[in-house]
């Protein structure tokens, strides 16, 4: 009987080690969490948003927002519709992937089929870059120019 009493306490000292490495490891990893996220970078972005940003990071005038908003909402429509086959294309090919248990032939074409309509957004962001180039004076050309070499070096999806 005392063996068996034993054995219980070993297995309830046991369970609470493991319980207590988890809450552990939970706690620390809350921690490092809040330390190395910064909540702003977590905030919802939307395309509205870029757009009101690149205007006050450019100071533009009046006439200059005027200008480059001519020609804004072909673009939003271009974009978006190419948004939305870059992320049904997305859908199929995590559909490919699940059904298949090889990288077979199929995964490949999807993958490069996606690869086109992802350049055709970044041509078409680079198209949108050059109309907005022709319209700003050289000194906003100048700030435009440092912000599209920077973004290029930032991975977008």
């Amino acid at each position: 009987m005392g063996y068996e009493c034993n054995k219980k306490r070993k297995i309830w000292v046991l369970t609470g080690l493991i319980v207590g490495l988890i809450l552990v490891c939970t706690l620390v990893s809350s921690i490092t969490l809040h330390l190395l996220i910064d909540p702003a970078e977590v905030l919802e972005y939307t395309e509205e948003d870029g757009h009101q940003w690149l205007h006050q990071e450019l100071d533009l005038t009046p006439e200059e927002i005027k200008a480059i908003d001519s020609f804004e909402p072909e673009y939003q429509q271009e974009r978006a519709a190419l948004q939305d086959q870059f992320q049904a294309k997305i859908e199929e090919l995590r559909q490919v992937i699940i059904r298949s248990d090889t990288f077979s032939e199929e995964v490949k074409a999807t993958i490069h089929e996606l690869h086109i309509i992802h350049g055709q957004l970044q041509e078409l962001s680079i198209q949108h870059y050059y109309q907005m180039m022709h319209i700003l004076p050289a000194d906003k050309q100048a700030r435009l120019q440092a912000i599209a070499a920077k973004a290029l070096s930032v991975p977008q999806s």
